[in-house]
């Protein structure tokens, strides 16, 4: 009995740590790419936003890289965990630090893009690149609440007794929520300001039907946000919350709301950072040279393309007539 027990356990630990090292390596390709098509699109660089798409491709990968290295540990030793102080600080900590950190960079692209939207004649005052910058380095240096607040209610920091205590998950969970309510919210709020403007007499039908579409599409933008947190995500925050109050809890239940966190990671960059047109136009360009060389040998041409795949001056023109913003 105790030999089927053990290998039902060992079978369930290699089918989870192989979906969690697939799901993972998809996201650092993900994350990497995106930080490569940043680097070279100039017309991306100098974007505002920039720097929390790069925070954001940053801490996911990393992220991505250390559950990666420790699933690939576990099934290289058919799944026993030594449970050390590291992999202690790496599991609870490190992983929930960068967890929270890509949570505010989704939160801080999509208040840029209500600004964008909804505040467009104070927009260029009140976002710039320095402050986009200073927010950045917020939203890295906020989530290192994780460990004081902890430290500071129960006197010793989180795995000094290779546990997490109470205090640590409820400020997991705080930081978490307060994340994903504020995306959801400007979302919303976008949607609920392109609903306003609809109502309103357009004198040209063109006009008309073109709010229209863009009302559907801002409502349709918040409703996802809202399906990808609650499915994807509110699992892994009640488990958290669970983990509160019960400290056995069976390992599939633990892994499936954290597979589904891992996915939606995994959306992350596509849904929020690959949303801009020039991204998509280098990214498109990139994978056409790429496979050119592959199987032509033909390495010319210049990998600096804007949206519409013709010169800067027509490309900001179209860029400035988009109703949606390119973050």
């Amino acid at each position: 009995m105790d030999q089927t027990l053990e290998s039902q356990a060992s079978m369930e630990c290699s089918v989870s740590s192989s979906l969690f090292v697939a799901i993972t390596f998809l996201t650092m390709v993900e994350g990497v790419l995106t930080l490569f098509i940043y680097i070279k699109e100039r017309r991306l660089r100098k974007r505002e936003p920039s720097p929390f798409v790069y925070s954001l491709a940053v801490s996911i990968t990393l992220l991505s890289a250390l559950s990666f290295a420790f699933n690939v540990r576990l099934l290289s030793r058919s799944c026993p965990n030594d449970r050390s102080v590291m992999w202690c600080v790496v599991l609870n900590i490190l992983l929930r630090y960068l967890h929270v950190v890509s949570c505010l960079c989704v939160t801080c692209l999509a208040l840029y893009r209500y600004l964008y939207l909804c505040w467009p004649l104070r927009y260029p005052m009140l976002v710039t690149k320095r402050r986009c910058c200073y927010v950045t380095l917020a939203c890295w240096t906020l989530p290192f609440a994780l460990v004081a607040v902890p430290s500071a209610i129960d006197g010793q920091a989180p795995c000094a007794d290779m546990q997490v205590t109470v205090s640590f998950y409820a400020t997991y969970v705080v930081l978490y929520i307060l994340g994903a309510l504020a995306t959801f919210v400007a979302y919303l709020l976008v949607a609920l300001e392109f609903r306003r403007k609809h109502h309103r007499a357009s004198p040209n039908a063109d006009i008309a039907k073109f709010d229209f579409l863009v009302k559907v599409r801002t409502e349709r933008c918040a409703l996802h946000v809202f399906v990808l947190y609650t499915i994807l995500s509110l699992p892994h925050i009640i488990m958290v919350v669970v983990s509160m109050t019960q400290v056995e809890i069976a390992q599939m239940n633990r892994n499936i709301p954290a597979l589904l966190q891992r996915l939606h990671l995994l959306l992350f960059l596509p849904f929020y950072a690959w949303a801009n047109p020039f991204f998509r136009a280098a990214l498109t360009s990139w994978a056409k040279r790429t496979w050119s060389r592959m199987t032509c040998g033909d390495g010319e041409g210049d990998f600096d393309l804007h949206s519409n795949g013709t010169n800067g001056d027509s490309a900001e023109k179209t860029e400035k007539l988009r109703q949606e913003p390119s973050v």
